[in-house]
């Protein structure tokens, strides 16, 4: 009986042991942790920093865009669409669809697509942004 007692005694002393170890352990690994988060947290917030930093300068930028823009002269907005009109005229004079030469086929495809073409070109004289 002494025997399992002593045998039970010594493993007690060496659970203990190895429980504390184990603890050791997982208080450094949490450690490990934290200075890794800590570090991630640092990272982060460099970026950001830099992040902001390059929207300033960007932000910046397009503000002294915008200022030389309203500095350029403002188009005469009437004497545009004066002209705009008097073309208008000019290609709706054109534009009537043709009969093809034998009427038994009805209209010219190949014309009206041009008349179309015509309207858009027309249309989109304005030159886009």
């Amino acid at each position: 009986m002494t025997r399992i007692h002593q045998n039970v005694d010594e493993m007690l002393v060496r659970l203990t042991e190895e429980s504390q170890g184990e603890t050791e352990l997982i208080r450094a690994l949490g450690d490990a942790i934290r200075r890794v988060d800590e570090q991630l947290l640092r990272e982060v917030r460099n970026v950001t920093i830099q992040h902001e930093m390059r929207r300033e300068a960007i932000v910046g930028e397009l503000q002294t865009l915008a200022t030389r823009l309203l500095a350029l002269p403002a188009r005469n907005a009437a004497r545009a669409t004066v002209a705009a009109i008097d073309q208008q005229t000019q290609n709706y004079e054109q534009a009537e669809i043709e009969a093809a030469p034998n009427n038994t086929r009805g209209a010219d495809w190949r014309q009206a697509t041009q008349n179309i073409n015509d309207d858009f070109e027309f249309t989109f004289t304005e030159p886009r942004h």
